[in-house]
């Protein structure tokens, strides 16, 4: 690992339970010594990524102009606005747009149909890889050493019993690409379902995904076939217009 990315893992301690960290943290956390930890914070600091609070260190304001770039240019955001619009539109259900990031998926858009939404998966919320429609379709595509890596990798509370064995995951995950799309009921929220379809850049390499969900109740007064259509025309769609 170069020294660019030890330092740039700084600021994955950042994590809702952990909003500040300061040296002590980096040092345990990441293994660093004190010496290369302060060196990283004042590096960071220095470009506006990190600012000094009396307690340690925060996200600085660099983060926020960032943001605001990848809102208005980002490639898969800028193309599907008017997809968002229309499926929320014409089903009233939330809709979700997640990128793969890492080992992750990242959810980057949620656009409800109401204000009284249930779901709560705003930007930059990670999604659970192996509990949701949103990222098992991701998950779906990835290369089979890629996909057992992560496998082995995850621990079983992370999971619950999603995961089962390495014979009977990889057969779901071979099911989804057959299906071209995931549905998931009850995982998340005992109240919420929702159906996920794959997005691809122009070298048919998975970028994320694109996700309908809300109350149960909603999902199911539409037809499962319905449904699919809409998530698969409009993945396909974006897929589309990020190739050209």
């Amino acid at each position: 690992m170069n020294s660019l990315q030890r330092m740039l893992d700084v600021l994955s301690l950042f994590r809702d339970d952990q909003p500040v960290i300061d040296i002590d943290v980096i040092s345990k956390e990441l293994g660093y010594p004190a010496s290369s930890a302060y060196r990283y914070v004042r590096e960071l600091a220095g470009a506006g990524l990190l600012v000094r609070l009396p307690r340690g260190y925060a996200v600085g304001p660099r983060i926020i102009e960032l943001d605001r770039h990848m809102t208005r240019f980002d490639p898969v955001l800028s193309v599907s606005r008017d997809i968002v619009d229309d499926l929320v539109r014409k089903t009233s259900l939330d809709l979700l747009i997640s990128e793969w990031y890492g080992s992750k998926v990242i959810n980057i858009l949620q656009k409800s149909a109401s204000d009284t939404s249930a779901l709560d998966f705003g930007r930059g919320s990670p999604i659970n890889l192996f509990r949701s429609a949103t990222a098992r379709v991701v998950l779906a595509y990835l290369l089979p050493r890629q996909l057992r890596r992560l496998y082995d990798q995850t621990p079983p509370e992370e999971s619950g019993a999603a995961l089962g064995t390495w014979k009977e995951f990889s057969k779901a995950m071979l099911r989804i690409r057959k299906d071209g799309y995931c549905i998931s009921e009850h995982e998340l929220s005992p109240h919420n379902s929702g159906i996920a379809a794959p997005i691809f850049d122009e070298k048919h390499r998975i970028l994320g995904s694109i996700t309908l969900a809300g109350s149960s109740d909603r999902f199911n007064a539409f037809n499962r076939e319905f449904l699919a259509t809409l998530i698969c025309s409009a993945a396909n769609e974006i897929a589309a217009r990020i190739a050209s």
